[in-house]
């Protein structure tokens, strides 16, 4: 095998980064101490579902790979509370799995059980217009029908947007309300399309596309019995199981700073990783990137004119979660938002989506939803302005409190995708077109939603990825 000194200074050599020779520098094993040098099958940026599964799917192939990740953990928008002196657990961001081999064999060969979900657990609903501050006792939900699947199975192809036609019909570019009227909609799978958990961004304005790639076939059948979570309750358990079994080839809090990417397999990539321990230069066969590729994020690596041509249009939506305690709330129910005088009962922005109970007794998890961004103490403060709201609602079985806020996720950017001008100049099937170039790969929640589908993808471009590197 070549030495890694070797292996750096040749695919500096090939590489188009076209700089002055003290950047070209940069990208030279000579110019740092061999332990500061780092060659390896794969670079994976980004620790999330997308990047935990990659690395551990490449490790079982007895590939070599080193995963970057800004955060002090892995799991991306998989977030649990973990209080160690109460054993409380709470998760706050992914809640459920759908109940497919994936699943089963990821948490399997992570050492985690799984267990069904029950929709009870998550607290019966009571509706609240929080905007308002008004209750809606009378309120019931509608939820999505026989005449909302059939447009998921016209429109098969959104459950991944990898399979999006070149032209997209134009019906999917207009808002769902505008949409639901034109198939027919029933108003009740219209609302129930409108208030998928977790879909950030005003609702009402939200294209047909986005609705039904995120309440898809996957999160239908999750939402009818066939969801899956940890058995106990912590979803964050597989990321440090593969955290403890992969630390050896983990940079955590570390970022890149600079890359240069070859044309050819033979030319690989390097990247200039900044880390605790100071910079470190990392020479692979192929990169994988698995985290939010929106513009902000992409800048340091190298992107020539047709990368960013397509990468510029990427932008994603404000979201964020927390967990609290001491809200002397009801037990067992789930603060749900409404609108009491909006179309479709949509929630007004921005403000706290729901506040709903954990599996430890007293703790609650919420999220919150905003077209603009915002600060974890202006988000607190808003949504201890609704505790309290709803704590007055409740006088007479509860006493006021004041809220204790244990922990916090900005899930920005959410839902990432370009807009609907680029959609229909057929973006989607561009950005297919870069898999590969430069020996880049992209992975993450671009195309799907669900952590399963995330896995599912990651799968499914492996082995192409995999036979890019053995081209080196």
């Amino acid at each position: 095998m070549l030495s890694k000194f070797f292996l750096c200074v040749l695919a500096s050599a090939a590489g188009t980064f076209g700089s002055t020779l003290p950047k070209r520098a940069q990208f030279e094993a000579s110019s740092y101490s061999s332990k500061n040098v780092i060659q390896t099958d794969f670079a994976i940026i980004g620790g999330g579902a997308a990047g935990t599964y990659a690395a551990i799917a490449l490790k079982d192939q007895n590939k070599t790979f080193t995963l970057v990740e800004t955060t002090n953990r892995l799991g991306g928008h998989t977030r649990t509370f973990r209080d160690p002196s109460t054993g409380a657990v709470v998760d706050f961001g992914v809640q459920i799995h759908l109940d497919a081999p994936i699943v089963r064999n990821f948490f399997s060969r992570l050492n985690t059980a799984l267990s069904q979900v029950q929709l009870t657990d998550f607290g019966l609903p009571k509706y609240f217009d929080f905007t308002q501050r008004v209750a809606l006792p009378n309120y019931v939900r509608g939820n999505v029908g026989p005449d909302y699947i059939a447009q998921l199975n016209k429109y098969s192809y959104l459950d991944d947007l990898n399979n999006l036609p070149a032209q997209v019909p134009s019906d999917l570019l207009l808002n769902f309300p505008d949409f639901a009227k034109k198939v027919g909609l029933s108003e009740n799978s219209t609302e129930g399309g409108l208030n998928w958990p977790a879909t950030p961004g005003d609702p009402l304005k939200t294209t047909a596309l986005a609705i039904l790639n995120d309440g898809n076939h996957v999160e239908t059948a999750e939402f009818q019995g066939a969801g899956v979570h940890a058995a106990n309750r912590d979803n964050s358990q597989i990321f440090r199981n593969a955290l403890a079994e992969i630390q050896a080839d983990v940079l955590l809090q570390s970022s890149i700073v600079a890359a240069n990417r070859g044309p050819t397999p033979k030319s690989g990539v390097q990247l200039i990783a900044n880390t605790p321990t100071g910079k470190k230069l990392i020479c692979a066969k192929q990169l994988i990137i698995a985290f939010p590729y929106t513009p902000d994020q992409t800048n340091s690596f190298g992107l020539d004119s047709k990368e960013k041509s397509i990468l510029s249009k990427i932008s994603g939506k404000y979201f964020y979660g927390g967990v609290v305690n001491n809200t002397n709330l009801q037990a067992g129910v789930a603060y749900t938002n409404a609108g009491a005088n909006t179309s479709f009962h949509a929630a007004s922005l921005p403000g706290v989506v729901e506040i709903a109970p954990s599996v430890s007794p007293g703790y609650y998890f919420y999220w919150y939803n905003t077209v603009s961004p915002l600060t974890r103490p202006q988000i607190e403060s808003a949504t201890r302005d609704t505790i309290k709201f709803l704590q007055s609602q409740i006088a007479a079985t509860t006493t006021a409190s004041e809220p204790n806020f244990v922990d916090f996720q900005d899930f920005s950017p959410f839902h990432l995708g370009p807009g609907n001008s680029d959609i229909a100049d057929g973006w989607y099937n561009k950005m297919k077109g870069l898999q590969g170039y430069r020996n880049t790969w992209y992975i993450s929640s671009l195309f799907v939603v669900a952590a399963t589908q995330v896995w599912n993808n990651t799968a499914n471009m492996l082995p192409s990825i995999v036979g890019a590197a053995n081209l080196h």
